[in-house]
């Protein structure tokens, strides 16, 4: 039986949406107080390792952590969050015309066949989501925690769920219809010997450390 608590990370200056940012999107004030109090619950949990996605948001809530319980961090881009089309980096979202690219984007999540300009769309996030989840299967570690990212995690159960069969049609109720706030802690077990699945979800995105 192996237990994988995913945790988002706290809030950043791309969740304020004054403009789109990518990958070098730090914590706001707020968000470092936010990684601050999930350091001190995590730091309750069993787990033998800490992983984190690259990006800096993700590296600064884990820090959080790895302070708080001693843990170093295993850094890996599998559980980055989507990555936006690289023209859009620093732009305004009074911008009408990187607002359309942006509609386009989020459409290539929920229609397959899609892609706008370079950012990556719902193939090249199933497929990332399905070697994340084998990742974890071959961790040797019987309990993880994950600083990540909203709607990857979002991918990441889909693929749970769905294994190969996982369509952008299929994955279009929970873009929207399953949300975390910054912090909020999901927790996966996943047992190979089960008779009916291997992973299932426990618990999602508990935020009760926020108040």
């Amino acid at each position: 039986m192996k237990t994988v608590y995913f945790v988002r990370h706290g809030e950043a200056e791309v969740n304020l949406g004054t403009h789109f940012k990518g990958e070098d999107s730090p914590l706001t004030e707020l968000g470092k107080e936010q990684a601050r109090f999930i350091a001190e619950r995590v730091k309750r949990l069993p787990f033998d390792l800490l992983v984190a996605s690259t990006m800096v948001r993700a590296r600064e809530t884990a820090q959080a952590i790895s302070s708080a319980t001693g843990k170093s961090i295993l850094l890996s881009d599998l559980f980055c969050e989507r990555r936006i089309p690289s023209v859009l980096e620093g732009r305004s979202r009074a911008d009408e015309d990187a607002n359309r690219l942006y509609a386009e984007w989020t459409k290539s999540f929920v229609l397959d066949g899609v892609r706008a300009a370079d950012g990556e769309n719902f193939a090249d996030i199933c497929e990332r989501a399905g070697k994340a989840l084998i990742f974890l299967e071959n961790r040797p570690e019987k309990n993880i925690v994950v600083a990540g990212h909203g709607f990857f995690t979002r991918m990441l159960i889909a693929r749970m769920w769905y294994g190969e069969s996982l369509s952008a049609e299929k994955f279009e109720p929970l873009e929207w219809g399953m949300r975390t706030k910054n912090t909020g802690i999901s927790i996966l077990k996943y047992d190979p010997e089960d008779m009916h699945r291997p992973w299932w979800l426990l618990v999602w995105n508990d935020h009760s450390h926020l108040g």
